[in-house]
């Protein structure tokens, strides 16, 4: 099975077109790191391409693991302290996280 982790969240009021922009810059480098790291599959991050039901969230990253173990070791590693720590500091509130199974299929409607 693999994991796919996803958070979302809202830039801190009053924060300029020229902070977001270096804000996706920084979040792209620490994940761009990130994928050396062992159960990793792929990272991305970005804002989103319309505004229409984002409810206000501008930053969404997304982490792709090879399995449950590797999301778990993710949690308590350095590099995701760096990541979240991060975040947390641009962010207006606690982001959004959560996770899915990544090879589950949904069954037909």
């Amino acid at each position: 099975m693999t994991v796919q982790h996803f958070t979302l969240a809202k830039f801190r009021e009053g924060t300029s077109e020229e902070e977001m922009e270096e804000a996706f810059r920084t979040i792209e480098l620490l994940l761009e790191t990130a994928r050396s790291i062992p159960g990793i599959k792929g990272v991305k991050a970005g804002p989103p391409l319309s505004r229409a039901g984002t409810r206000g969230y501008q930053v969404a990253l997304a982490v792709e693991f090879e399995d449950l173990n590797a999301f778990r070791e993710w949690i308590p590693h350095p590099h995701h302290r760096l990541v979240a720590e991060f975040v947390n500091s641009i962010a207006e509130e606690k982001p959004l996280s959560f996770q899915i199974d990544g090879t589950r299929r949904l069954a037909k409607l």
